[in-house]
């Protein structure tokens, strides 16, 4: 379970980022944070919803983030790649699209200014893992996904 101020602090959060990237090109109307949390004491990657929805992050609901412009903090062009499922307990049927997902890789896109030069394109690889992760990641989008909820 994650606290109700995780998650009302999330949802002030991602408002806040909406309001300031109204008006940008692309217009991002949706937005979602991913976080760590513990499924059976074991951390995974949670996200939670622009209303509230507080979930385990999955192979299925990564893969409906394909073809959506995903803009990590409304500032660099990501895309999320499924990483390690946790597996499930001792006589657990979870199919595998389902299994929380303990980490994920994330390619991030982002412009080098140190050299003065403001087109020149950094393409980046980390892997987020929720046993590491510190900083909740706010993930800003231009729609909801289609198989997501609120």
């Amino acid at each position: 379970m994650v606290p109700y101020h995780t998650i009302a602090f999330s949802q002030q959060k991602l408002r806040a980022a909406l309001r300031r990237a109204a008006g940008q090109d692309p217009a991002f109307n949706y937005g979602f944070v991913v976080h760590s949390r513990r499924q059976n004491e074991r951390p995974t990657l949670g996200l939670i919803t622009l209303h509230g929805e507080s979930l385990a992050f999955n192979e299925r609901l990564l893969k409906a983030l394909e073809g959506l412009p995903l803009w990590l903090f409304g500032h660099a062009r990501i895309t999320l790649l499924p990483g390690v499922t946790i597996t499930p307990v001792e006589g657990g049927r979870t199919k595998q699209a389902d299994r929380p997902l303990a980490s994920m890789l994330m390619n991030i896109a982002t412009f080098d200014t140190s050299t003065g030069v403001t087109q020149h394109l950094v393409q980046v690889e980390a892997v987020v893992k929720a046993e590491s992760l510190v900083q909740p990641l706010l993930i800003l989008t231009p729609s909801r996904p289609t198989a997501w909820p609120m």
